[in-house]
């Protein structure tokens, strides 16, 4: 025999509390599409900053197989060669001075110019998956020492600068040759 509960009791959930359950849960689930964006965006930003680090070591170390007598490696103007960290930010403000600084620094034309050899990064331009491309544009420095006689020491900051998320980025590597003597 069944047995009949009481008209007050009742078992199961009311339209309302389902309801209340849907639109807690669709708040949870637009939670974690959001941290899935912002996931996305985060990975981007990394895979876009290591192909530039990839650009900057590609370059030193092409840098590196070239003759110290390598016209390539002839001093920088004063403007870059005395700040070639950028600790002033310049490579971040468009305007007269990113344009003073980037004119001061070695570029795609002084890497390939005739008579020399380059085997790097022909073309460093970079698809994702979605299709869209990043190009980073290549550049250095070279500051040359004599610490003393018969030694010439050259410094060589790479810098490779993109665009990520509409604002500037860089990236710098450095590289150190040493001629010694007649050597």
């Amino acid at each position: 025999m069944l047995r009949r509960l009481p008209s007050g009791q009742r078992n199961g959930f009311t339209t309302i509390e389902a309801m209340i359950a849907a639109v807690v849960f669709l708040v949870g689930l637009a939670g974690l599409l959001g941290a899935l964006v912002q996931a996305r965006n985060a990975t981007g930003q990394a895979r876009r900053l290591m192909q530039a680090t990839d650009v900057a070591n590609d370059l030193a170390e092409q840098i590196q197989l070239w003759d110290v007598t390598d016209p390539r490696l002839a001093d920088s103007p004063s403007e870059c060669a005395s700040d070639p960290l950028d600790t002033a930010g310049v490579l971040y403000k468009p305007g007269p001075a990113f344009d003073t600084y980037v004119a001061c620094m070695h570029n795609e034309t002084t890497l390939k110019q005739p008579n020399t050899k380059f085997g790097g990064l022909a073309e460093p331009v970079f698809v994702d998956e979605v299709g869209n491309s990043t190009r980073y544009k290549r550049y250095y420095i070279v500051r040359s020492q004599s610490p003393r006689e018969g030694v010439r020491r050259i410094h060589v900051w790479v810098k490779v600068l993109y665009t990520d998320a509409g604002e500037q980025r860089s990236v710098t590597a450095h590289t150190i040759r040493i001629q010694m003597g007649g050597v």
